[in-house]
């Protein structure tokens, strides 16, 4: 594990690994996303497989597996070479538990296989991610910044719920309960322990974007984080063999409460300093606001998906702005300005348009996403020029010689 991997190609490696597991979220994303448009005429299938893909093979694998193979090393020393290991075999078990997730829509017994796939991959990924936070930190734990903090305390959260919840599929299936019915009860049971480190993930992402020159802050955030990335899974973890609280008191006191607490450090950090509006910046207002307004929509039960539709759509708004915040530190990958600013607008108009008070905004909503998927498209496509010339380079040098 002391052996480390180091030079140039060290970067290359992490980097096209961020970028790896990130396009599988934006393909199972874009899956999920038609799945479930179709599955109100189709079967019960289609829209479990519409659950699994967008609750567990979205924002959990970009923000661990995505950003944080591309921000970390910038934070960190040189990363073990088992960890690099670790991380391609998680890539390839959520690659195939995406796969079985799709296939199960039409193959139901195969959802047993993409629960647990995604169990193994993400326990590889979050075992990869607290050796990298911990072994190849230079810096004292209340000088971590708040994104190195949230990988480290959503990781450890992780190795709570994988457990369990694989216990659960195979004392379920030992009792002779049919598959579909035990992976779709306990897609239901994990949706909070997932929702909380999501929310907790973006967050340390916000966080990340402001200085918190305070010492008292510096000390207080990772405290407030450490509620719902550890607390509540310990305690929904609890609830499964021993009633505990009720699903409404832990996201009330183990997500709500906490969460308050970080944005209200994020928003006197922004107030007590003079920020630049950057496209990275710009990201976390809309970011903020989905997240704020979730709670409020979960007092309304006339539309109970829209509580979730928000929480998770802040949660993408946040990760964006992560994204944008590392793509601006190297110039060969920055896009221009312009493109960001069309790129918030648009998502921006498509998540409004989802909003059941705005029916009329649907045919806007569907243009946004268009441009959207556009702009997604462009930053991958310069994310992989780097690594164009960089090989034509080699294979330049490899004619001279």
């Amino acid at each position: 594990m002391n052996r480390s991997i180091t030079g140039r190609s060290h970067g290359q490696k992490l980097q096209a690994d961020g970028a790896a597991f990130l396009g599988l979220s934006l393909v199972c994303g874009l899956a999920g996303g038609f799945l479930g448009a179709i599955s109100p005429a189709l079967s019960p299938f289609h829209a479990l497989s519409h659950g699994l893909l967008l609750d567990l093979y979205v924002l959990i694998p970009a923000f661990l597996g995505g950003m944080g193979r591309l921000v970390l090393p910038g934070e960190l020393t040189t990363t073990p070479s088992l960890m690099a290991r670790f991380d391609r075999f998680a890539f390839l078990s959520l690659l195939l538990g995406a796969f079985f997730a799709v296939s199960g829509a039409w193959e139901p017994r195969v959802f047993i296989g993409s629960l647990a796939l995604w169990c193994a991959g993400t326990t590889l990924l979050a075992l990869s991610t607290i050796v990298k936070c911990l072994e190849c930190r230079v810096v004292r734990f209340r000088d971590l910044s708040p994104f190195t903090w949230s990988q480290l305390l959503a990781s450890l959260g992780l190795i709570v719920v994988t457990p369990v919840l694989l216990a659960g599929l195979v004392h379920d299936l030992a009792a002779g309960h049919a598959s579909f019915s035990t992976v779709q009860y306990w897609l239901g049971r994990i949706q909070i322990p997932v929702l909380a480190l999501v929310i907790q993930l973006a967050l340390g992402a916000i966080a990340n974007l402001v200085s918190f020159h305070s010492t008292r802050l510096k000390i207080s955030l990772p405290l407030f984080l450490a509620v719902p990335s550890l607390g509540v899974p310990v305690v929904w973890a609890h609830g499964i063999t021993v009633p505990g609280l009720d699903d409404a008191w832990v996201l009330a006191l183990g997500v709500a409460l906490p969460s308050s607490g970080v944005m209200a450090m994020i928003c006197a950090a922004l107030w007590r300093r003079h920020y630049e509006l950057t496209a990275a910046l710009s990201w976390s207002f809309p970011a903020l606001l989905l997240l704020s307004a979730g709670w409020v929509l979960s007092l309304f039960p006339v539309h109970p998906a829209a509580f979730h539709s928000a929480m998770l759509f802040g949660a993408v708004f946040a990760l964006f702005g992560c994204y944008y915040r590392w793509q601006e530190q190297f110039p060969a990958l920055a896009v221009p300005h312009w493109l960001g600013r069309v790129h918030l607008v648009a998502m921006g108009v498509s998540v409004l348009a989802m909003m059941p008070f705005l029916p009329l905004l649907r045919y806007g909503g569907e243009f946004g996403m268009i441009v959207s998927l556009f702009c997604v498209a462009v930053l991958g496509a310069r994310m992989l020029a780097p690594r164009q010339v960089a090989a034509s380079e080699a294979v330049a040098k490899a004619d001279f010689s």
